[in-house]
């Protein structure tokens, strides 16, 4: 009996310490994550320029800010409209989108009528988001009045580049989505059913080259991309004003021999003005004083350079924490960005 008793009290012993080894376990887990800052930012396709830059950033910081406890990470979104609500509800701390959306979220304007978003930030202006229309040589589209009626890829549901699509089928085609056949497909999917033969076409808008515009112009499938003349540009920019003229390098994409005339608009790192001003400024200050080690891994950022980064964005405020960052290095921010 005596024997019994003693293994029993032997048992509930052992048990009561093993109980408290994993709550120290536990304890010592929660302790070294406490110190951990977790930067999620969320950037769009993974055949556009969003994401694989969204994944240099994160690398570069996760490098160079690991003794902060920095943790960074991109993640595929749907793109400007996603990342902006995504942003107002606390789903992330940074995101990509283009300028002109930004300015409609934090007006409250155009499609962000009901869902203002007036503590959107800019971080820095980065690429320009330029419209690519490419069109397979046997849909016989030639200009943007000729998608009527075909099966063209408008962008995902909720993107800037279906708003821009929009914008522009509007404008410089004088049609709707209800005289095509959209599409709301990502780049990469929207190059594949291209190449199926069922899309006749698609707006791939994003930094130069876009990845899933080099992949669908290295196939055996012929395409093109369409022009955008003077006229073409006059009629948007009067509707829409931030667009700008870009061109499309000749050689930039496989057996695409000559200069394209296209049009576009500044994209921007944005983030919520609730975000920590020193995680802002440590994020900013790595990004330019880094800037050699990252500008060869995406063609896209050589559009990108301190000088530029506060030039050709709307009157949204910058984060007091990237301000500070630009104020050291000298940087004449313009009386309407400023918090």
């Amino acid at each position: 009996m005596f024997k019994k008793i003693f293994v029993l009290i032997i048992t509930l012993i052992l048990i009561v310490f093993s109980f408290a080894g994993c709550a120290k376990e536990a304890d010592n887990q929660s302790g070294n994550n406490s110190g951990k800052k977790f930067v999620t930012i969320v950037t769009g396709s993974t055949g556009g320029t969003y994401y694989p830059v969204g994944t240099i950033l994160a690398t570069l910081w996760n490098e160079k800010l690991a003794d902060m406890g920095i943790a960074a990470s991109a993640q595929s979104s749907g793109g400007s409209v996603e990342n902006l609500n995504m942003l107002k509800n606390g789903e992330a701390e940074l995101g990509i989108a283009m300028a002109n959306l930004t300015l409609f979220a934090y007006k409250g304007e155009q499609r962000f009528k009901d869902n203002k978003f007036e503590k959107v930030r800019f971080v820095t202006a980065l690429w320009p988001d330029v419209t690519q229309f490419v069109v397979t040589e046997a849909s016989g589209i030639n200009s943007i009045k000729d998608i009527k009626g075909k099966r063209f890829n408008v962008g995902g549901a909720g993107s800037g580049t279906e708003y821009s699509t929009k914008m522009i089928l509007e404008n410089v085609g004088g049609i709707t989505f209800n005289d095509i056949k959209p599409e709301h497909l990502g780049y990469f999917e929207a190059s594949s059913a291209m190449q199926n033969g069922q899309l006749d076409g698609m707006n791939a808008e994003g930094g130069l080259p876009t990845s899933a515009v080099s992949e669908i112009f290295a196939s055996k499938t012929a395409v093109k991309l369409l022009e955008f003349s003077d006229e073409d540009y006059k009629k948007l920019h009067e509707a829409a004003p931030y667009y700008g003229q870009f061109k499309v390098p000749a050689g930039l994409y496989s057996n695409q021999n000559k200069e394209i005339k296209t049009v576009g608009v500044k994209s921007a790192l944005i983030c919520s003005a609730d975000l920590d001003e020193e995680l802002v400024y440590n994020l900013v200050k790595t990004m330019y004083e880094n800037y050699e080690e990252i500008v060869g891994s995406h063609k896209a950022l050589e559009f990108v350079s301190l000088d530029e980064a506060v030039k050709g964005l709307p009157p949204v405020p910058i984060h007091p924490g990237a301000v500070k960052f630009y104020k050291e290095k000298g940087i004449e921010i313009p009386e309407e960005l400023l918090p």
